[in-house]
């Protein structure tokens, strides 16, 4: 039996749904009202017509409300728990429960940048899996209080899996970090997380150097990281604040998880330790 844990909170529909029922709800009281009052009335001809024309007009957007209700409802709510997150698809009506140690990839997207900062950040999504063969549970912002599920998601990512990951880059293992490229991160937002198989290439990061589609680079080199999730942007400076390799943040994934890794590498400096107790814990 899995271990939940306390139950923290419910991530269903978020409040957009009470405002557009309200909305159609009103809409539908005063389009039926419009039709009636004809009827309840001695009215002329060019009245009755325009009541009429303007109280089916009223309905007909009401019942596009509704339409776009149906639309924007999520296909996936979640429970989040002290252990992990509670996950249920409202298609096929099944649920799983899947513990914060067993996250593999989480992959963060905001769309059309341009209409992503029009939006204030609602066209922004996260999807995370457990493995390579398994699919995408999405969190988008038609979910109530998405960003903190979000960022408890990634924290929890970082806590559980950061230390696991230092280990193996200090007995000298690499790690890999997908990369996507070009048209494939426009190809997994438009259908919705659903690729198992992302097409891209890989990035791989070891104790001394990081190998990117730009080329290696010797982590020794690496004097400060500028990270700018909020821009998607992931620098790396050498002593000179010159750029040694820039990256998309919205293009990697587990983007968080490998600032972190990568941050602590620079200010403890893995490659001149053999010890992992001989460093600051990981953070």
């Amino acid at each position: 039996m899995i271990d939940k844990g306390q139950m923290l909170s419910r991530h269903d529909f978020s409040k957009v749904n009470w405002g557009i029922l309200a909305a159609a709800a009103l809409l539908l009281t005063i389009g039926g009202a419009l039709l009636m009052l004809p009827l309840m009335s001695n009215m002329e001809e060019r009245g009755i017509l325009t009541l009429l024309q303007t109280g089916a007009v009223t309905i007909l957007l009401a019942c596009i409300l509704l339409a776009l209700r149906h639309f924007l409802r999520p296909t996936q709510t979640y429970r989040l728990y002290e252990h992990g997150v509670r996950v249920f698809n409202s298609h096929n009506h099944q649920e799983r429960f899947i513990p914060f140690e067993k996250i593999g990839d989480v992959y963060r997207t905001r769309g059309v940048p341009l209409l992503g900062k029009l939006c204030g950040g609602l066209c922004e999504a996260m999807a995370f899996r457990t493995a390579a063969d398994q699919p995408w549970c999405t969190v988008y912002s038609n979910v109530s209080h998405a960003w903190t599920l979000r960022d408890t998601i990634i924290n929890q990512q970082i806590l559980l899996r950061g230390p696991v990951a230092l280990n193996a880059l200090y007995q000298g293992e690499n790690l890999p970090f997908h990369y996507l490229t070009g048209k494939s991160r426009w190809l997994a937002w438009l259908l919705g997380g659903k690729p198992r198989r992302l097409p891209g290439q890989t990035l791989r990061l070891s104790a001394k150097t990081l190998v990117t589609p730009q080329g290696s680079i010797d982590i020794e080199q690496v004097h400060t990281l500028d990270s700018q999730p909020q821009h998607g942007v992931i620098r790396l400076l050498d002593a000179q604040g010159q750029t040694l390799v820039a990256l998309c943040y919205f293009s990697l994934l587990s983007a968080d998880l490998f600032i972190a890794l990568l941050e602590h590498m620079i200010n403890n400096r893995i490659p001149a330790y053999r010890n992992p107790a001989m460093t600051r814990p990981f953070i």
